[in-house]
């Protein structure tokens, strides 16, 4: 449901780029540059890596997509993020859809169809927004998180929202603050 309606293919559009696109007797080229890579991949995906990824897709190579859609899971997220778009309109969201099995068990599937795709590029770069190791930090470890600067703080939750921290800052407000991904530039050991 939710990659229907969209209006991702405009036909009006269509026909100001290449206006013999409809034409029956018009002779017709098959491109060989143009081709599809589709994977199904097990696992859970960092949402800022893959958040990172996507746009630099998008903004580098976007004039190469025609079409990309897929399903993928999210560490941390029971719903399914649905995306897809055309060029370089990208829609994608977490779905009211829940997956019903445990997280171990989920199963990425995508498929990007274009021009000059690298198909052994985008499995790669697919496969390195996954979640492949442990937390450096557990719950109730003391940790600075970097808001600017480096502040002291504890780990409340692993893998919130698709977040691999939530820390919650020693100061008066009490202050919840994320890292999205496990690294010392987003929280790093109390010194």
């Amino acid at each position: 449901k939710e990659l229907l309606n969209i209006q991702a293919f405009e036909l009006k559009r269509v026909l100001d780029f290449e206006p013999d696109f409809l034409d029956e007797d018009a002779e017709h080229e098959h491109d060989s540059t143009v081709s599809s890579v589709s994977c199904r991949i097990k696992g859970n995906v960092n949402q800022a890596m893959l958040s990172k990824w996507i746009g630099r897709l998008i903004q580098e190579d976007g004039a190469n997509l025609y079409r990309y859609k897929g399903i993928l899971a999210i560490k941390g997220v029971d719903e399914k993020f649905i995306f897809q778009g055309v060029g370089m309109l990208f829609n994608g969201n977490i779905s009211d859809m829940k997956w019903g099995i445990p997280e171990g068990e989920r199963e990425n599937i995508f498929v990007f169809i274009g021009k000059n795709l690298d198909h052994e590029w985008l499995r790669e770069c697919f496969k390195a927004c996954l979640v492949t190791k442990e937390l450096r930090f557990k719950v109730g470890d003391k940790v600075q998180a970097n808001i600017g600067e480096y502040t002291d703080g504890t780990v409340t939750e692993l893998w919130d929202d698709g977040n691999a921290y939530r820390i919650e800052l020693d100061d008066d407000e009490k202050t919840n603050v994320y890292a999205p991904i496990d690294v010392n530039s987003y929280v790093r050991p109390r010194k």
